[in-house]
């Protein structure tokens, strides 16, 4: 069960799941370090900031998951930044990046859930899941108001379509 019952161990697949997203998280807490240091605007470098918080608890619950079966791990991409400042990639680059990474994230996070029976794990990524989304829409907003992102094509309302014929 593994919520209010006794937890069974790790299958493989689960335990690569938490190992590889405890990695895509310490990776993304390095290139999001990166982009914190090099962005021009408050309100990009805190997004930036605060997705560093995100994923490093992230990196934490993995960790401890993996531990409770004796699975050390030890992560970090922290050393290979920089102390670069220099402008070398757009705000708006780099908030697309983010946001691709985001839905990546979210996608793994789904197949870690589809992967595993174990009623925690699947609790604990759907908890992650949804800071990630309310963080990618925090993410969307400062896009929209920088005029970074566009509305993308819609599906066709048929109804309207329908009105507008009935209307002559």
């Amino acid at each position: 069960m593994g919520f209010f019952g006794e937890k069974r161990p790790l299958t493989a697949v689960e335990a690569s799941n938490l190992y590889a997203n405890a990695q895509r998280n310490a990776l993304g807490i390095a290139t999001l370090m990166g982009f914190s240091q090099v962005a021009k605007s408050k309100d990009v470098t805190q997004f930036f900031i605060k997705g560093i918080e995100i994923a490093k608890k992230h990196v934490q619950l993995f960790s401890g998951k993996l531990a409770e079966s004796d699975i050390p791990i030890a992560v970090s991409w922290a050393a290979e930044v920089t102390n670069v400042t220099s402008h070398v990639f757009s705000e708006k680059l780099m908030m697309s990046y983010v946001a691709t990474l985001n839905a990546l994230g979210i996608g793994f996070y789904g197949t870690g859930i589809a992967q595993s029976p174990r009623i925690d794990l699947g609790v604990m990524y759907n908890k992650m899941s949804v800071q990630v989304q309310m963080y990618s829409e925090d993410g969307a907003n400062i896009m929209i108001e920088n005029k970074w992102l566009e509305q993308p094509p819609l599906a066709s309302d048929r109804k309207e379509l329908a009105n507008k014929n009935n209307q002559s």
